[in-house]
């Protein structure tokens, strides 16, 4: 998580917020007794590693898990459409 010590923000990020967005950043800072420069960095900060760790780390059940190993230990499934293409010469491949 991002540190909290003043001493090593050195990045500025600007934005502009409609006079409710601003009211409502404001009573939810004041409740969480922050700034609201602090209370946005924060949330947007818990944000971004949500995100992200939605697009780098998965959690499958044993069943789902167990449908997909069958996948891969099964034999390849020839796709025709897949096939045309790979074997066309690509524009590298003419000289």
């Amino acid at each position: 998580m991002a540190t909290q010590d003043k001493s090593l923000k050195s990045e500025k990020f600007d934005l502009r917020m409609t006079a409710k967005e601003r009211q409502l950043i404001d009573a939810a800072a004041k409740l969480k007794s922050t700034s609201p420069t602090g209370f946005i960095r924060q949330q947007a900060v818990a944000a971004a590693e949500a995100v992200l760790h939605d697009q780098q780390r998965f959690v499958l059940t044993a069943e789902q898990w167990a449908i997909v190993n069958e996948s891969f230990e099964g034999p390849a499934k020839i796709l025709p459409n897949l096939r045309t293409i790979m074997e066309e010469p690509d524009e590298w491949d003419e000289g």
